[in-house]
């Protein structure tokens, strides 16, 4: 839904396909959208879908296997982004979403997908959540109580609902309780005391907007998660199902929610988290900074990105084109840079470790005294182009090629886009070349390219060390 109002607002037109078994749910898409298409069975059928709708792309969010939905979708034109949950709905796809926070720094193995986005940048958060009013953040006393909500999500397939509204009540904290009820019960068996009030609310659109008026959210550890803390919402936070798991450590890990448990796993022990509970009613100042330390987090914005590489995958689609690498990028470098033909040709021949290699992405991305560019050929990553200084005006390159680009004639075009790119905001730079004599591609590669330069054997090894002055490419 996030992702469909995102582009809606950024002019495109949306339309749903899928079996949608909530009235909330579609409730939401039919504020969007008039139609929804039944399910398609199989790839084929998406692809034939996408043209009879006239798709440039199609976004799906399942763990059902779909078949090499990427290759099909190829074959008539149209991108596939998918969203994925670690290794959860894994496939390949043009683009892949993984909105974990942290998920960034864990390695994803190569499946030939395009392009990556990770982390908590890719929280898609809706519209209207985003423009809820901000949460308290004047607490009141608490002889007036608290505030408390509690949801559990759409279908709450564990009873987790009544649960909760135990471990409330056995806090004896004065408050009232606001509980979401997906089973459409009218009340609870539990004894209250004085202080407690318990109200019933059913499913609907308007749940989340109670969520800034209140003192604490009981919560699942879904999207619920990351909309309250875009609101900088206190929550305490339950692990429903077991690909909640990653979002459940990352919230309770980083100072965001109050952990109650493993659902799951049977791991929730209900003395501890009724104590837990409690001291978090009771602590004005701990749910406050647990508020300000969620909003920190999530800043709402995963969907504006989202929308934003669709559009630029859109317009890489053909032809040759360059962009600055990214911290998602670092599994593709990774894969590449591991490659025993690269690795065969470098001063480092050493496989690297993955933890090392994170650590060196992190840092040059950031670093002005490197250019890091990844280079893609008809909508498929080719290579990478490295500038990194020397000196003032004097920068080395260094170039690898794809595995699935070698032997197609690709590399000239790769160190020559990625020069025109570079060069076109250092035109004064000096470029400067590297290679082992053994690595003759490497040496013709620039040689052609223009640059010049001696062999150089004082060391164990013997080295080419080329250089091409000036800022204007051979021939433009």
């Amino acid at each position: 839904m996030a992702l469909a109002e995102a582009a809606l607002a950024a002019g495109h037109s949306v339309q749903f396909s899928g079996d949608v078994e909530s009235p909330v749910g579609r409730a939401l898409i039919e504020d969007l959208c008039s139609a929804i298409h039944p399910m398609p069975d199989g790839p084929e059928a998406v692809a034939r879908l996408a043209c009879d709708v006239g798709a440039d792309l199609v976004h799906i969010d399942t763990y059902a296997d779909q078949g090499d939905l990427v290759a099909e979708l190829r074959t008539v034109g149209v991108l596939l982004s998918s969203m994925e949950d670690g290794s959860f709905g894994r496939r390949p796809a043009d683009l892949v979403i993984d909105p974990s926070p942290g998920a960034e720094l864990a390695y994803r193995p190569g499946d030939g997908s395009y392009r990556l986005f990770r982390g908590a940048g890719a929280i898609p958060i809706r519209r209207s959540i985003r423009e809820l009013d901000g949460a308290k953040t004047v607490s009141r006393g608490l002889s007036a109580g608290r505030d408390v909500m509690i949801v559990m999500g759409g279908t709450d397939a564990r009873d987790m609902t009544a649960r909760c509204v135990e471990l409330w009540a056995q806090t004896r904290v004065p408050s009232r309780c606001f509980v979401v009820d997906p089973g459409g019960r009218r009340g609870f068996s539990v004894e209250l005391t004085a202080g407690q009030s318990l109200e019933v609310i059913q499913p609907s659109l308007q749940v989340p907007h109670h969520f800034p008026s209140m003192d604490l959210v009981i919560s699942g550890a879904g999207t619920t998660t990351w909309e309250l803390a875009t609101l900088g919402v206190p929550m305490a936070l339950v692990q429903l199902v077991e690909n909640q798991a990653d979002n459940y450590a990352f919230a309770t890990g980083n100072g965001m929610a109050l952990g109650l448990g493993n659902a799951s796993m049977g791991q929730l022990d209900e003395p501890s988290a009724v104590a837990a509970l409690r001291g978090l009613l009771q602590d004005d100042v701990r749910r406050l900074r647990l508020g300000v330390q969620a909003r920190s987090v999530v800043d709402g914005g995963g969907a504006d990105a989202i929308v934003r590489y669709w559009e630029q995958m859109a317009a890489e689609s053909d032809g040759i084109s360059v962009r600055p690498a990214e911290i998602h990028d670092a599994g593709q470098l990774f894969d590449w840079r591991n490659d025993p033909t690269v690795r065969q040709v470098s001063r480092e021949k050493d496989e690297l470790a993955w933890d090392t290699h994170l650590a060196w992405v992190s840092r040059v991305v950031k670093d002005p005294g490197v250019c890091l560019l990844i280079v893609q050929c008809d909508g498929r990553p080719a290579g990478t182009v490295r500038f990194h200084v020397l000196e003032d005006g004097h920068w080395e390159v260094s170039i690898t090629v794809a595995p699935t680009m070698r032997g197609r004639g690709r590399a000239a075009q790769i160190l020559s886009e990625a020069e025109r790119y570079f060069l076109e905001r250092r035109p004064e730079a000096v470029l400067h070349a590297s290679m082992l004599d053994s690595n003759i591609a490497s040496y013709k590669l620039f040689r052609n390219a223009g640059y010049e330069g001696n062999l150089d054997g004082s060391g164990e090894e013997s080295w080419y060390h080329l250089v091409r002055r000036g800022g204007t490419l051979p021939g433009r």
